[in-house]
């Protein structure tokens, strides 16, 4: 059935002057932080969707500022982490690499296939986070710490997994909403397997992850991005690593922040994973630092940046 539209100044039944009139009352209660008035005159008299405006990353930007790393691991990198998400048919998991002032590598971005109700695929996991890296300069680095969320169908699997990998600091984590939540709190043991698990503040994580992306400059907090093939880092990555914006809405004439998917998108992943990977450096806390010497007689592991991913 096909469908039209016309807003209210097609209309033979109302006056221009009206919508004008509804327009400034509506203006002017969103100068006091009611923005309710304007979303009902922007849907019901314009006839269009109502958008919030936010801060966004654009998946060009990072796509366009890849680059060919000459080492599995660059040299620049002083330990990994990783951030695992559960999917129904599969994990996906992303090995990242942090240096002095948390300026980061991704390393890898990998899907596992097959069925979470078999041992065998647990298995597979736990072999590709036990596995070890090689830098550029021939240091032999295994993944400091992972976080992997307790969300979705497989809860009690997600426990079991992780209960016995304490000493490699392979965490089981929630992930709660809100502003006011803590980037991670202390971890609880109130599940059957009696497994520490920790409430990460998922919010606050995104904020950090942006403010991050949004650095364009190689240094402190700067995001580097694989072009290599095999890597995992294409152009689906970046459009989930992307995905999301962070608007201010109004709820009873009160400002708050909220995390929306863009329009068109459906797929975050890449985001929630690099989030986790982000927590699981902050519950481990390492010292990064670099020693000097060392790092001035090596290549470092990277060169020119590529445009776009190959």
């Amino acid at each position: 059935v096909r469908g039209f539209h016309l807003n209210a100044l097609a209309s033979l039944f109302v006056k221009w002057g009206e919508i004008v009139q509804k327009f400034l009352v509506a203006n002017e209660e969103k100068k006091k932080g009611n923005i309710e008035l304007l979303k009902v005159w922007t849907n019901t008299e314009m006839g269009q969707t109502w958008e919030e405006e936010g801060e966004e990353i654009q998946t060009d930007d990072l796509i366009n500022r890849t680059e060919e790393y000459t080492a599995e691991v660059p040299q620049e990198v002083i330990v990994l982490t990783a951030g695992v998400d559960v999917q129904d048919d599969r994990f996906e998991v992303e090995v990242v690499g942090w240096g002095e002032e948390k300026e980061s590598w991704g390393i890898y971005y990998k899907k596992i296939y097959g069925d979470l109700k078999m041992q065998t695929i647990w298995q597979d996991l736990d072999d590709f986070l036990n596995q070890t890296f090689t830098t550029a300069d021939g240091r032999k680095l295994k993944i400091l710490s992972a976080c992997i969320d307790t969300g979705g169908h497989f809860t009690q699997e997600v426990y079991k997994f992780c209960k016995n990998k304490v000493a490699r600091r392979i965490w089981a984590i929630k992930g709660k909403g809100g502003p006011q939540t803590p980037y991670y709190s202390k971890p609880s043991k109130n599940n059957a397997y009696k497994t520490p698990l920790f409430t990460l503040g998922v919010d606050t994580g995104k904020a950090i992850l942006y403010q991050r992306l949004a650095v364009d400059e190689p240094g402190p907090n700067y995001c580097h991005f694989p072009s290599n093939e095999g890597r995992g880092y294409t152009e689906e990555y970046f459009k989930g690593l992307t995905s999301e914006k962070m608007v201010m809405t109004y709820k009873k004439g009160r400002a708050q922040y909220v995390w929306r998917l863009k329009d068109g998108i459906k797929r975050n992943e890449p985001l929630d994973i690099r989030n986790y990977a982000t927590a699981a450096l902050e519950i481990s806390n390492p010292t990064l630092k670099m020693e000097r010497e060392k790092a001035k007689e090596q290549p470092t592991g990277r060169i020119t940046r590529s445009r776009g991913i190959r």
